[in-house]
């Protein structure tokens, strides 16, 4: 194994699974440094839950290999692997203690019991439950009991921390101040989360980088602001945020809008497609005004806070533009000309999914 081999967390090799005649995962590839917060996003049948019971060896892969700190695992049973899981459910002992719960995987490896509650105080100061240790589980809000599932996966510094759908379980406004939590906790302690989500929110918001995964197939891997600002397919584009698409046609380095006369500038960095094409542009990238290439009619304003949701009525279809509150808004009825700046154009053959 290589230095760079010995240095990663997790590194997955041509994984493939199939249930019956179903493929699951298809040649996936992925390497997750030690010290990172690595999400793993995509839609429900994606395969992501697959990929995570695959790195914990709850599922062997029919074809591939799963490496752990250097070490070839994928015939390690999941009990002998450097992980731990936080569940959706917490999977937490109603007739235990907070702090015997977290000390559960200790007394699983024979530590003794001074050794365990020594080491599970520890770990509920890092998540800031020390004062709930003798507690009943039952007495403890959703984002606690949270905090002990991942108190219990963080007691003997595993390798890898698994976070499957963590925060489904939560009320939707604990969960923005529980992610928060979860990233300062891994990175005051250095430790690696593979976490997976179909929430595009929480992977952008906590994520060091994120993996797209659709049918299967890794579509792309990078930073957020990447997937974002540059996705490799349209899946990518749709799957990470709201964007507009127009039909058009490329013409050298310029692109028609379908049903119009307007020829656009593209960004030079746009991958190279002939013939039909697919347009995208996110909502906050669209400019209102006069000087734009397409004519259209304002149909719809709404009030988002730091932003106003402006939909637009135009010949190439509806498309939505999100402006920001301190600039001119236009109202219901108004007539506009829609334009963009040339490298936030998204292009994509018109096969693409």
């Amino acid at each position: 194994m290589s230095e760079t081999g010995q240095r990663d967390a997790v590194r997955l090799t041509r994984i493939h699974k199939r249930y019956g005649g179903r493929v699951v995962l298809a040649g996936v590839e992925l390497t997750i440094a030690r010290g990172e917060f690595f999400a793993l996003l995509g839609p429900s049948g994606s395969g992501k839950s697959t990929l995570l019971r695959t790195v914990s060896g709850i599922e062997t892969p029919d074809e591939g290999s799963v490496w752990l700190a250097g070490r070839d695992v994928t015939h390690v049973p999941a009990y002998r692997r450097p992980v731990h899981t936080v569940f959706q459910n917490y999977a937490l002992f109603p007739h235990l203690s907070v702090s015997d719960n977290v000390a559960f995987p200790l007394r699983v490896a024979g530590l003794s019991r001074s050794e365990r509650r020594r080491r599970a105080l520890q770990a509920l100061t890092w998540v800031r439950l020390e004062e709930f240790a003798d507690a009943r589980i039952q007495t403890l809000s959703g984002g606690e009991r949270q905090r002990v599932a991942l108190a219990r996966a963080l007691v003997d510094e595993p390798e890898v921390v698994l976070l499957d759908e963590p925060l489904s379980a939560l009320d939707p406004h604990l969960r923005v101040a529980t992610l928060e939590f979860l990233k300062d906790v891994q990175a005051r302690l250095h430790a690696t989360y593979l976490y997976v989500t179909h929430d595009r929110e929480e992977a952008l918001r906590a994520a060091d980088r994120v993996a797209v995964l659709n049918n299967g197939r890794l579509e792309q891997v990078g930073r957020p602001e990447e997937l974002y600002h540059s996705p490799a397919t349209a899946f990518v584009a749709s799957f990470v945020g709201p964007i507009n698409w127009l039909p058009g046609s490329r013409e050298g380095n310029k692109v028609r809008l379908a049903g119009s006369d307007a020829l656009l500038a593209v960004n030079g960095q746009t991958p190279e497609t002939t013939g039909r094409v697919r347009i995208g542009v996110r909502p906050e990238d669209l400019r209102l005004g006069d000087a734009g290439p397409l004519p259209g009619r304002v149909v719809q304003r709404q009030f988002a806070g730091a932003s106003v949701v402006v939909r637009v009525s135009t010949e190439c279809g509806e498309l939505t533009a999100e402006l920001r509150g301190d600039t001119v808004i236009p109202g219901v009825g108004a007539l506009v000309r829609v334009g963009w700046e040339a490298e936030k154009t998204h292009l994509f053959g018109e096969d693409q999914p």
